[in-house]
């Protein structure tokens, strides 16, 4: 293998882990599932699957605190992804996916408030045009007329799910990790989804065998090898461009849906879509570009 295959190898790495996430919802339309089992089912098989990876690591000093945060995160991503399948079983796989990625703006604010964290033009620049771009979706007639489809709101509630999902793990990552703070979030997870299907009496068996398979793809593939593969890229390539480059997951999820599940989008669909990438991509990568050059600016 020569030199330049090993540096393309994480990027190919993160483009294989963006299509695994860029593919569930295409398994959840398709498994034929009430939201809250497929839900339940994408965190058992793949907390089933990282066990005996956690059994055998050596480093399991992590604190009460930081496993407690841990299992409160794993609610918050419970619900995000209950609130997530039921939009996409109820609209369709791409705008939900577009959606919950407003979580980015979500997370902004809620560090500001929780952390201290200043945000600068961009981020409100960038926030600004996302909802523009929401705003075209949904139809601003509807919105005048309050008639805002049922998946477009559930969308935007697991976007706020997610966001708490991601401030409340946000510090336990930087102590710990990566295994330990998956594994202890699954099981909050799962745990969560658990008592959910108890409650709503959602159906845990019964299943055809296609269901299963779909079932089993979202657990492995979606969950276990797109967060996996995504984290591993970390590793390699600076976060603020992975931010960048996993706004093409709703891309992907759009052709995926159009190939397989023969979706079509309307015009005023593209360009709200597009308003809201292009919002998510001054507020993510124009504010950290702006950030790196101020920070070498008091550096030099």
């Amino acid at each position: 293998m020569n030199v330049e295959s090993v540096r393309k190898a994480p990027w190919i790495i993160l483009f294989l882990g963006i299509v695994c996430i860029s593919v569930s919802a295409i398994f959840v339309k398709e498994a034929h599932v009430n939201g809250i089992s497929s839900a339940f089912y994408r965190i058992f098989f793949a907390i089933i699957f990282i066990l005996p990876f956690y059994i055998r690591t050596k480093n399991k000093n992590m604190s009460y605190k930081g496993i407690c945060i841990c299992l409160l995160g794993g609610m918050f991503f419970a619900f995000e992804l209950v609130f997530w399948n039921i939009a996409v079983i109820i609209s369709n796989a791409t705008f939900p996916t577009l959606i919950v990625n407003l979580s980015s703006i979500w997370v902004g604010i809620g560090a500001m408030i929780l952390f201290k964290e200043k945000l600068n033009q961009f981020h409100w620049i960038g926030n600004g045009i996302a909802m523009l771009g929401i705003a075209v979706l949904i139809g601003i007639s509807n919105i005048v007329e309050m008639k805002v489809d049922r998946g477009f709101i559930f969308s935007i509630i697991a976007s706020i799910f997610l966001a708490l999902y991601v401030l409340s793990v946000k510090q336990v990552r930087l102590k710990n990790s990566t295994l330990q703070v998956v594994f202890f979030t699954f099981l909050g997870s799962v745990v969560t989804l658990f008592i959910c299907c108890i409650i709503t009496k959602s159906e845990l068996y019964g299943f055809s065998s296609i269901s299963w398979i779909y079932l089993l793809c979202l657990g492995l593939i979606t969950q276990v090898g797109g967060y996996f593969l995504i984290n591993f890229s970390l590793g390699y390539i600076d976060s603020s461009k992975v931010s960048i480059l996993t706004l093409v997951q709703p891309i992907l999820t759009a052709i995926f849906a159009v190939i397989i599940l023969n979706e079509s989008f309307a015009m005023h669909h593209i360009i709200g879509g597009f308003l809201v990438l292009i919002g998510l991509f001054i507020a993510i990568a124009i504010k950290d570009a702006h950030l790196s050059q101020s920070v070498r600016q008091r550096v030099s």
